[in-house]
């Protein structure tokens, strides 16, 4: 359960996220605002959140004196003693709340040494600190929502918007509906965008605000090569549907989250602790919707739900691991003594015939040898460095472009392919890449900081980026697969991650 819960007027939501993202980056546990799943009750979800926070910030604006959601959430803040009312813009708040000291917050910007700011964060501690131990939902204090029978209901697996958040009007008739799309194609501007009917018919039946994705290169994803048979057969639906469900765990992360707007590393940014060791590239910290829309051509059901997740710094390698850094491992007595066979060349060209369980020996060899720790990128650090802070299917675009993508007849020298925007080679094509991730068909349920998902007897693991033998469909960032740890192929090689 959050600590802290923000309530809000829904038009005041990039003010509101740029408040979250602060607290993330104070290391506080906060409440965020995400997809609702069908079926899920605004109403329950909410005040189980609401009533289970040790703070609860209201950001009084013109908007949200007037929210009855916001006005209601604020008394029950009050009444539970963890209220915490900021100013993010003059105004008039209800009577009931001018005598309870508030944080003006009216000129923030984003300066996390701003006196107001500080303030804000020290009563927000004080909030958390002051509340009792363990869960709020126990005897004697907020009574937990209990289902039939009185059994307790289950914790919903998604963080849900608030009712107010979804607009609903009743009595609005056609010309209504058709205007609201209009003033909404209106504000897109003159990007091309696609609404298939589903979309529409979605908006139609609850006049929520949508945002429409880019449209993709529709030819050339249609007539992408399949994949190989291995894979297909692991990330075929038949196979999707079958598999057992399973219980997520997380491996720590070696740092605490740390958010900005989006990823911003210069080049030259980087790091090279030896000269056989692969060069580094710092990453700042920031959050990003990861995963693929639900109208994003090609897409699949397991790159999916899109979430938003913020990321702590980190360090990546710029290009994939080679056959030149791979032998220097096996000349120093390391990885197992195991020789990968190549097509009669080695040097810079990437390593392939890997396993999972290879590129991991490789990492344990180099934190012996640089004393810093090494290991395999997440794989929310994967798509997240990969994106550069772009949100297309590709990260140069929504349309394929073969100068950029690393596809042909085989492998290419990692220094011969393109960067992407924060300065990483070969993000897409190649080789395939193995994650540290263990492989799960959701994001459903996946950590919202960036960690690995790990679950007990792991079978498969996440590979990512896709080969130079791939079709388009599976070159798209978003764009996910997997295979057995002990698997190798001429198509599968890996790049590493490292404590910045």
């Amino acid at each position: 359960m959050p600590d802290v819960f923000v309530s809000y007027n829904r038009e005041d939501l990039p003010i509101a996220q740029r408040i979250v993202d602060g607290l993330v980056h104070e290391g506080i546990n906060v409440w965020l605002d995400m997809e609702l799943k069908a079926g899920e009750n605004y109403d329950e979800i909410t005040e189980e959140r609401l009533r289970g926070a040790k703070a609860v910030v209201v950001l009084w604006s013109s908007r949200s004196v007037k929210s009855r959601w916001v006005r209601a959430e604020a008394t029950i803040g009050q009444r539970k003693s963890t209220l915490v009312p900021a100013m993010i813009e003059e105004c008039d708040r209800p009577v009931m709340f001018e005598l309870v000291q508030t944080t003006d917050l009216s000129k923030w910007v984003g300066d996390r040494a701003d006196p107001n700011w500080r303030k804000l964060v020290e009563v927000i501690r004080g909030r958390i600190a002051a509340a009792p131990p363990g869960p709020l939902f126990a005897e004697g204090g907020v009574k937990k929502p209990t289902g039939k029978r009185g059994k307790p209901k289950a914790a919903p697996k998604q963080v849900a918007i608030r009712k107010e958040h979804i607009a609903k009007k009743k009595g609005l008739g056609a010309g209504a509906v058709l205007a609201s799309l209009v003033a909404m194609l209106a504000v897109l501007g003159a990007g091309i965008y696609v609404w298939r009917p589903q979309q529409v018919n979605d908006l139609l039946a609850s006049l929520s605000t949508t945002t429409s994705s880019t449209a993709t290169d529709a030819a050339s994803l249609r007539s992408a090569e399949g994949e190989t048979p291995a894979l297909k057969a692991a990330s075929s639906p038949e196979a999707l549907a079958k598999a057992a469900p399973v219980e997520l765990a997380v491996t720590p992360a070696p740092v605490a989250p740390v958010v900005d707007s989006a990823v911003e590393a210069e080049p030259a940014n980087t790091f090279r602790e030896c000269d056989s060791c692969p060069l580094m590239l710092n990453v700042q910290g920031g959050t990003f919707l990861m995963g693929a829309p639900d109208d994003e051509l090609g897409r699949k059901s397991w790159e999916g739900p899109q979430r938003k997740v913020a990321m702590a710094p980190f360090a990546i390698g710029v290009a994939e691991v080679t056959y030149g850094e791979w032998d220097a491992c096996v000349a120093d007595g390391a990885c197992g003594k195991y020789t990968p066979k190549d097509a009669g060349a080695r040097g810079t060209l990437p390593v392939t015939q890997v396993s999972w369980k290879d590129a991991t020996a490789y990492t344990a060899w180099l934190t012996k040898k640089t004393g810093r720790v090494y290991r395999l990128p997440t794989e929310a650090e994967w798509e997240y460095a990969g994106r550069g802070g772009t949100t297309t299917p590709f990260w140069w675009g929504a349309m394929n472009d073969t100068t950029k993508s690393g596809t042909g007849t085989g492998t290419q020298a990692v220094d011969t392919l393109a960067a992407n925007p924060v300065g990483l080679l070969g993000v897409t094509g190649n080789v395939r890449e193995w994650t540290q991730d263990c492989y799960v068909n959701t994001f459903a349920n996946a950590p919202l900081d960036g960690r690995a998902v790990e679950v007990a007897k792991c079978t498969q693991r996440v590979v990512r980026g896709g080969s130079f033998n791939d079709g388009v469909e599976s070159l798209r960032i978003a764009a996910r697969a997997r295979n057995a740890p002990d698997f190798r192929d001429r198509l599968t090689g890996f790049r590493v991650a490292a404590a910045p």
